[in-house]
Order: structure tokens, then sequence, then C-alpha cells
């Protein structure tokens, strides 16, 4: 009897253990699923979200991309349809001017406009050569022009070819006025005056017509008045080129703002 209930009793413990294991077991096995759903789930998260950020990057990237090109393809595009040549100053167009946009027109008179500034400036306010002030000539006004000394330019003629490479044989110049010759050189007035202290800039805003031989432009010139209390403002006017004899576009119509 003893035995049997020593028997009965070890039974029960090993049972009682087995079944503690199994729920145990079952326990860790339960815990480990949920683990391994868990990481799953945060792998995909986290797969789907790089998946989500790459293919985000990837769409910024190709839109910079392609702004970049858009802007570069339209710059080169009005830049590269003409050219200024060092030699005549002149303007010369790559393709026909009927085929041109606006925009690459306004480029190239913008160019010229600023050419016409600079050149009306230095030959008929300053000098764009070289002087010896202590030789003189009188030119028509009876006023002493002074001695040019740079190589090549020894008459009225010599200047001329150097202005009219910015503005076209029939704009009508002034170098008379300004320049002299005698025995053989040429003679410069250098005269001096200030520039107009509201001017500020020069635009060229807009194409008014175009033909085969000429282009007329809208220049619009900024003045800004605030040293005395005025208000700013602005002229428009007429800024027109034409072709010359060599085939270069050159200034026709023109009035220096400053």
């Amino acid at each position: 009897m003893r035995k049997i209930v020593i028997i009965s009793v070890v039974t029960a413990f090993l049972c009682g253990f087995t079944a503690c294991g199994d729920k145990t077991n079952q326990s860790v096995s339960e815990s480990s699923s949920v683990a391994t759903e868990s990481s799953s789930s945060e792998t995909t998260a986290s797969t789907d979200t790089t998946a989500t950020e790459s293919t985000t990057e990837s769409v910024t990237v190709s839109k910079t991309t392609a702004s970049t090109t858009e802007k570069s393809t339209t710059t080169t595009s009005s830049t590269s349809s003409f050219q200024q040549t060092d030699i005549s100053g002149g303007i010369v167009f790559s393709e026909d001017v009927e085929d041109l946009s606006d925009d690459a027109l306004i480029s190239a008179a913008q160019l010229l406009f600023e050419s016409a500034c600079k050149t009306e400036w230095d030959f008929t306010v300053g000098s764009p050569y070289a002087l010896d002030t202590t030789q003189t000539a009188k030119n028509i006004y009876g006023w002493d022009c002074y001695l040019i000394t740079a190589d090549g330019i020894n008459s009225l003629d010599d200047v001329r070819a150097d202005y009219h490479k910015i503005f076209s044989e029939s704009y009508s110049d002034r170098i008379d006025e300004v320049f002299t010759e005698s025995g053989g050189r040429a003679y410069c007035l250098n005269g001096a005056r200030g520039a107009d202290i509201f001017y500020e800039k020069s635009v060229v805003t807009a194409v008014n017509s175009r033909s085969d031989n000429e282009i007329s432009f809208t220049v619009e010139n900024y003045y800004n008045g605030d040293d005395f209390g005025n208000d700013a403002y602005i002229s428009p006017e007429d800024f027109v080129i034409t072709i010359d004899y060599d085939g270069a576009w050159r200034v026709l119509k023109f009035r220096l703002p400053y």
C-alpha cells in the first residue's frame, strides 16, 4: 500500500512537471512568435519607408536636374544666337533675324546699347586714346585739341573707323566737332563734363519691329531723383540697329542717356 502511494505521488509529480514544461515551452514559443512577427513588421515598415524615401529623393533629384538642364538650354540658346566680333565690334547673328526669338534679339540689342554708351561717351566727352597735352591743334570751333599718341590714329578717317565699329556708317557722328587733324597727326578735344547724377541704368525691354536690314527696340532709361527729393522715373526711347556693309549689325538710332 505504501509503495502504491509513493508511486502515485511520483507519477503525479512527473505529470505536473511535464505539464508545466509544456506550458513553459508554449509560452516561450508564443513569445518567440510574437517577437518574430514584430521584428518582421518593423523590418517591412523600415523597408517600405526606405523605399519611399529613396523614391522621393530620386524624383526630387530628377526634377532639379530637369530644371537645371532647361535653364541652361534656354540661356545657351539666347546667347549662342549671336556674337560680337572683336575686329568689327558689330553683332553677327547665327540665324536669319526672322527666325530668332525676341529674347535673343533683346540680348543682342542690350550688348550693342551698352557698347554704344561707352563709345559715345569716350569719343564725344573724354578720349578713347592716350594724349600728349603739350601739343595742340585747333578744331573747327577754334578750341584746342590734344595730340593723339596711339599708334595708327593719324587722321579723322582713322578715328571714324574706330567709332563706327559700334555705330553704323549711316549714323551721323560728331567726329569733326571733337577731333581734328593737322600735319599728318590727329588731335582730340578731350572735353570734360559730368554724367547725369540721376541716371541709374538702361534696359532694352521690347522688339518693336524687325526686317532683313533693320530692327527697332524700346529701351527704358532709369533715373533716380532721390538726392533732391524728386521721384524716380523711367524714360522710354527708340533704339534701332541696322545691318552694315560687312553683314554685321550696328547702331543706327541712339541717344546717350547720361
